[in-house]
């Protein structure tokens, strides 16, 4: 961008008639070098294409789950589809999310998931996805019932350590953490598509609003355009999976 406006500045100040259309020429050849598709210092995209996607894995069901056998859940589902569709086998790496960031700023791994919110703080570190999903943290009724318009004094589920606790203590609800959330009755707390699993009404108010991505290492722009498209590609289908794993987890 500050080439094109020294150009332009040079352009109307001193050239006319053949000087002018060097510099056009001269503005084209420079727009064009900046307009290629996006690089990998690292040749990320190209290594993994026919080759071997390194996905670290943080458990957040169910986004993701770790357990015997392979990494599973909605999330370690789509590497493996995206994997697929590069003719690429999946390296997974499972372990905290401090330790995987870290690997992935000096390239150890590829991406990483596990439901990991656009506000993470490791955002100056790596490289983040546009959002897949977006999804709004209520307080949902019963069939048939209405979340009332006040909080204060009632009681709501919700799964014990959930972010929602404290959002729910400060708009005077009275939180009670419950291992099976999908089984309680009354209110309960959870976002939209959890709510839409439960046959569950949202309330109108807004607990907190969520946007999820992936993250995947520094500087290798053509590999995170090739992750990004695929997401959103797939993010009408990995929001329907959310909603089916949580109806599955409440039956």
């Amino acid at each position: 961008m500050t080439i094109l406006r020294s150009i332009q500045c040079e352009e109307g100040d001193s050239m006319s008639g053949g000087g002018s259309r060097a510099v056009r020429l001269l503005l084209v050849l420079v727009l064009g070098a900046g307009c290629g598709m996006p690089r990998d210092p690292e040749g990320t995209l190209e290594r993994v294409r026919g080759g071997t996607l390194r996905a670290g894995v943080v458990e957040r069901p169910p986004f993701t789950r770790v357990g015997q056998g392979p990494p599973s859940g909605v999330e370690a589902r789509l590497v493996e589809e995206l994997a697929s569709s590069l003719g690429a086998t999946v390296e997974w790496t499972v372990g905290t999310e401090a330790r995987l960031m870290e690997a992935l700023t000096h390239r150890k791994l590829d991406l990483v998931i596990g439901g990991i919110p656009a506000d993470t703080p490791y955002g100056a570190q790596v490289a983040l996805s546009r959002p897949y999903l977006s999804a709004r943290l209520t307080v949902g009724a019963p069939p048939g019932k209405t979340v009332p318009r006040e909080l204060k004094g009632h009681p709501v589920a919700v799964e014990p350590g959930h972010s929602a606790i404290a959002l729910l203590e400060e708009a005077g609800a009275v939180p009670e953490p419950t291992p099976q959330v999908h089984a309680a009755s009354g209110l309960r707390a959870g976002f939209d598509w959890q709510l839409e699993a439960w046959g569950y009404t949202a309330g109108e108010a807004t607990l907190k609003n969520e946007e999820v991505l992936v993250v995947v290492a520094p500087g290798e722009n053509g590999w995170l355009r090739q992750v990004d498209l695929f997401l959103h590609e797939n993010a009408s289908k990995t929001r329907e999976r959310l909603v089916q794993s949580a109806r599955g987890e409440a039956r």
